[in-house]
């Protein structure tokens, strides 16, 4: 039995009954080691199709590690290169982001999520092209002073994915692949990508259908039937997030990254031993923000007992999809990994969305915070007593 064995059952285990996830990946990187564990499916069998088990080369769509993994290093690539200074206001580089407060937005109030923006909002109800869906960001007011309060946000991210792309000229996918991917040979990209490479990553657009229907957990001024591009088919290759799928072409700064759990762990390792990016700027990107203690540049610190007992501190983040991805640079270590938690689980879309105000598409499956959980305790198995 492999050392990878254990974690990838719990993964696959997880949820209530009848809600496991329908496969999942585990992977993990040392200085000595690097490996990586598949089992389920990448696509469930039906009474048409035998279903595609998951394999350690199916691409997973990462969703919000996107945010520290693709939009988070780039501006942190910029900001080594001297190009962009981090502390200066938003509206320097995104000029209409100004008035009600948000001239003072810097980009590190955007990775920090204390910027004052909402957390969600369904842009693709108001816009399904890129220039549209970004001049919607650009115009949203804050709801919040910048800096006073952490609130998660999709849309922070947005903005500060469209900054790379001012800034460099480029669009984001296209940053990410001559910044990123291709310096470090890696095959990582931001989608839609061919469906024949990924595992499905939901049964089709419910989860966000009924967020919109129900104004939960965010209130929203739309309804459902302000969008006729809901996909009522599994999500295969496809940015299962909204946002990134039906107003931004397949990626923004928040969601659209897909790739194999193995490519994951060799950016994670090349940020640990610096070959991409100056240790000095992970260190500062590590340091907690005022407003949250487990807050830093974009990237999430959580600490955990080492393989010695001691504590360590993990740089990490999670997916909607059931995907994580972290790294501890002081050992080197990094996981990635994750359960496809929406598949086979959350089912076509609903007709009356927010008729009902029982369960919804997520009840009794298994968690971020459970997923998470799990692929971290993978780089620290339990040693084997003998008997």
């Amino acid at each position: 039995m492999t050392l990878l064995a254990q974690p990838l059952e719990r993964l696959l285990a997880l949820g209530d009954l009848g809600r496991a996830p329908a496969g999942a990946v585990v992977g993990v990187h040392t200085p000595a080691r690097r490996s990586v564990a598949a089992g389920g499916w990448a696509v469930l069998p039906t009474q048409e199709s035998d279903g595609v088990p998951m394999t350690r080369d199916t691409w997973l769509d990462w969703a919000s590690v996107t945010k520290v993994a693709a939009t988070t290093l780039l501006l942190l690539l910029l900001s080594d290169a001297g190009e962009l200074d981090l502390d200066q206001p938003v509206a320097r580089q995104v000029p209409g982001f100004a008035g009600g407060g948000r001239e003072r937005v810097t980009v590190t109030h955007l990775l920090t999520h204390t910027s004052g923006l909402a957390a969600w909002e369904p842009l693709y109800c108001r816009a399904t092209d890129v220039a549209a869906a970004t001049a919607a960001v650009v115009g949203l007011p804050l709801v919040s002073a910048p800096g006073e309060v952490r609130r998660y946000s999709d849309l922070g991210l947005v903005l500060a994915g469209h900054v790379v792309e001012r800034v460099t000229g480029l669009d984001l996918p296209t940053a990410f692949r001559r910044h990123v991917a291709a310096p470090l040979g890696l095959s990582l990209r931001l989608g839609p990508v061919p469906a024949v490479w990924a595992a499905t990553s939901a049964d089709s657009d419910v989860v966000e259908q009924v967020m919109v229907a129900r104004g939960e957990p965010y209130p929203v001024e739309a309804s459902p039937e302000d969008f006729a591009g809901w996909r009522g088919t599994p999500v295969r290759g496809d940015t299962h997030d909204g946002n990134a799928a039906h107003a931004f072409g397949g990626a923004a700064g928040h969601a659209g990254l897909f790739g194999q759990a193995a490519d994951l762990l060799a950016l994670g390792a090349a940020l640990c031993d610096g070959t991409l990016l100056a240790p000095a700027t992970l260190e500062a990107a590590a340091h907690p923000t005022p407003a949250d203690p487990t807050q830093g540049l974009g990237l999430r610190l959580l600490e955990r007992p080492g393989p010695h007992g001691a504590p360590v501190t993990w740089l990490w983040h999670g997916g909607f999809t059931g995907t994580v991805w972290a790294l501890e640079p002081r050992s080197g270590t990094v996981v990635a990994g994750g359960a496809t938690r929406l598949h086979g689980t959350t089912g076509p879309l609903r007709t009356r969305p927010s008729a009902s105000r029982g369960p919804g598409p997520l009840a009794g499956l298994a968690t971020g915070e459970q997923i998470r959980d799990v692929v971290l305790a993978a780089a620290h198995p339990p040693k084997e007593t003998s008997r």
